[in-house]
């Protein structure tokens, strides 16, 4: 790498943080209406002056914000991609939680010199802030990988009428499967997830939807059986001995010939993996990414057989498996 390359590594990490601190503070949303000066934007949402003026003309050379004569105005891309969250090319819902994993980032040399995880939230933070940023950050699931997953996991079992997904959050993949023709789908995560999500996610309304609280890894599964278990992003949250565990209790409740779907960056397949599993280090107890060897051997064990694994993209990848019987 040279010292040029380098520093546009480096640049690049600067504007996503810049990027996504504008998001998070609510200032591009802000120029939706219309152009503002820094003054305005920063009287609307009470804000410091200095420092909006500052960061919005930072966001001209990164393409989403123009100025002219102290107004400041969204482009196409920062009013699409960025600001105006009912456009289709909307892609900054999960920016606020990328955000909160960077700060941790921070602090990667105290994980290196004393373990994992850092952090100073406190008990009960994710019930009062974390949930909404999360949910956001789900919720803005790439469509096409979505897709991919239910296309996948239905070719491998036709005509499923019930699913579970662990970990379902805002619902996305549990409307997904409802429109690919499943007839009702148990939505299972942690209460204070679904307190939010039922209501900022209308998903106490959705029909063929029933959303179910509890910690899955302590608490009993919904009893089924179901023709498909997703987890998607949740093993990688875990250590190996507690996915094995999850694995088999999922295939108690998973029908015969059934199929469980594993969503995750895979070792080794992934580019992504690795350093997401800096990610856990920083953020869990002992969660990791895993190869595919260490997901046929957890399945195998669970009582599931044809395993196979494909790429959702060039990022992530889906492993299914069916229950024997």
């Amino acid at each position: 790498m040279t010292p040029d390359e380098f520093n546009d590594m480096r640049d690049g990490a600067e504007t996503a943080v810049l990027v996504s601190a504008a998001v998070e503070t609510g200032l591009l949303r802000a120029l939706v209406s219309g152009p503002s000066t820094a003054a305005e934007v920063a009287a609307r949402l009470d804000l410091d002056e200095r420092a909006v003026g500052i960061v919005l003309a930072a966001l001209v050379p990164a393409g989403l914000v123009t100025v002219d004569n102290e107004c400041f105005a969204l482009t196409e891309v920062g009013r699409g991609q960025f600001a105006d969250a009912a456009s289709p090319e909307y892609m900054a819902g999960g920016l606020p939680h990328w955000l909160s994993v960077v700060r941790a980032f921070t602090r990667l040399p105290e994980a290196i010199r004393e373990g994992g995880p850092v952090g100073d939230r406190l008990p009960g933070e994710r019930a009062r802030g974390h949930v909404a940023r999360f949910m956001s950050a789900m919720a803005s699931r790439n469509d096409e990988q979505v897709s991919r997953t239910v296309a996948l996991v239905l070719g491998r079992r036709p005509r499923a009428r019930a699913a579970l997904d662990l970990g379902g959050g805002p619902g996305v993949y549990a409307r997904a499967m409802r429109a690919a023709g499943v007839e009702h789908v148990t939505l299972y995560d942690q209460p204070e997830t679904i307190d939010y999500v039922l209501e900022a996610y209308d998903l106490g309304s959705a029909p063929g939807i029933e959303a179910v609280r509890g910690d899955f890894m302590l608490d009993p599964l919904p009893a089924g059986p179901f023709d498909i278990v997703l987890l998607s992003n949740v093993v990688h949250i875990y250590e190996a001995e507690a996915n094995a565990a999850l694995l088999r209790r999922a295939a108690q409740v998973t029908a015969p010939g059934g199929v469980v779907a594993i969503g995750d960056f895979v070792r080794g397949r992934s580019p992504r993996a690795a350093r997401f599993a800096v990610v856990m280090l920083l953020r869990t107890e002992g969660g990791n990414t895993y190869d595919e060897a260490t997901y046929e051997r957890w399945l195998r064990d669970s009582g599931f057989v044809d395993v196979q694994v494909d790429d959702l993209n060039d990022r992530a990848q889906l492993v299914t498996a069916v229950r024997a019987g």
